[in-house]
C-alpha cells in the first residue's frame, strides 16, 4: 500500500536513523495517515479532506506512543487527529496554528470540555 511511490521511506521509521524529530518524508507520512484514517479524527469523528472541503477540520498526525517513549515514525504508530483532540491529547495547543490567534479561547474552551468529557466517561465505566 504505501512503499517508494508514496515517498515513505521504511529507514526512517526508527528515530534513531536521523537526528531530526520528524523524518525527512514526514509529509509523505502524514498524507498516509490522512488517506488511511479516511481523512477522519479517531477521537471525535470530524472529518476534512475529500469530506468536509474548505470547512473541515485541521488533521494532525499524532504518534500513540512518543518518541520521548520510545516510539517510532512508523505508521502504525500515527493516527488521524483533528486539531483540537490534539491539543487535548497533549493538554496545550499544538501545531503550526499555535498562536496565529486562531479563536484561541475557543480551542480552549474546546480542550477543557474534552478533557471533562473524557474524564466522565472515565468516571462512568
Amino acid at each position: 500500500m504505501f512503499g517508494r511511490s508514496s515517498g515513505i521511506n521504511s529507514k526512517y521509521d526508527d528515530p534513531s536513523t536521523y537526528d531530526r524529530t520528524y523524518p525527512p518524508d514526514w509529509d509523505a507520512r502524514r498524507k498516509a495517515v490522512y488517506e488511511r484514517d479516511n481523512y477522519t479524527c479517531q477521537d471525535c469523528g470530524l472529518r476534512s479532506g475529500p469530506h468536509a472541503g474548505d470547512s473541515g477540520a485541521i488533521l494532525h498526525a499524532h504518534h500513540l506512543t512518543s518518541l520521548r517513549d520510545g516510539g517510532w515514525n512508523h505508521l502504525g504508530n500515527l493516527v488521524t487527529v483533528c486539531q483540537y483532540c490534539h491539543d487535548g491529547i497533549h493538554g496545550h495547543p499544538t501545531g503550526s496554528q499555535y498562536g496565529a490567534g486562531e479563536h484561541n479561547a475557543l480551542r480552549v474552551l474546546r480542550v477543557v470540555g474534552r478533557a471533562v468529557v473524557r474524564g466522565l466517561r472515565w468516571v462512568i465505566r
